[in-house]
């Protein structure tokens, strides 16, 4: 028996990203990083920046439906990629809690950085902000029950990234 042809490309760890997709993820590594330095000073990012990821989001979800639609993306692997998304995201809500308890904006970070991924890097990432979150944790937080975890999805973002460019 042969495995679905998408198969293949959900399971990827390569990360081969159109140009419009590089120009987004520059954007987002950009907003990753002031929101960053505004987290560790402030342990809050501005608001606006989840309005931004909401947003990069929705454009994200947009071009991938629109190359599934036109057959140059794989419509399981569109589903599995944005069902993954979802479901971690839901997990990582602080009222869930079960993979982290974030706020609102830390998940819609998160979702941000993974949507242009595949689905195994989807997972790796997710992966790794747990191991990077358990491992920085208490340094950021030093002794306050609150700290800032845009440093964990930014260096998350950055290891999966050079995995997937390693891969390619």
């Amino acid at each position: 028996m042969n495995a679905p042809p998408w198969l293949d490309e959900a399971l990827s760890v390569a990360l081969r990203l159109t140009p419009w997709q590089q120009f987004g993820l520059a954007f987002l590594l950009g907003s990753f990083a002031v929101a960053t330095l505004s987290d560790l000073k402030r342990l809050s990012a501005q608001r606006e920046f989840l309005e931004v990821w909401l947003l990069f989001l929705l454009a994200v979800l947009a071009f991938d439906a629109w190359r599934a639609h036109d057959g140059r993306a794989s419509v399981p692997v569109f589903f599995l990629k944005w069902g993954l998304i979802l479901g971690l995201s839901v997990l990582s809500l602080k009222r869930v809690g079960m993979l982290f308890r974030l706020a609102l904006g830390d998940v819609a970070a998160l979702a941000a950085a993974a949507c242009l991924l595949t689905p195994a890097l989807v997972v790796i990432y997710y992966l790794a902000a747990k191991g990077l979150a358990l491992a920085l944790g208490p340094v950021l937080a030093r002794g306050r029950p609150n700290w800032a975890f845009m440093p964990v999805v930014t260096l998350a973002t950055l290891a999966v990234l050079a995995l997937g460019w390693l891969a390619s």
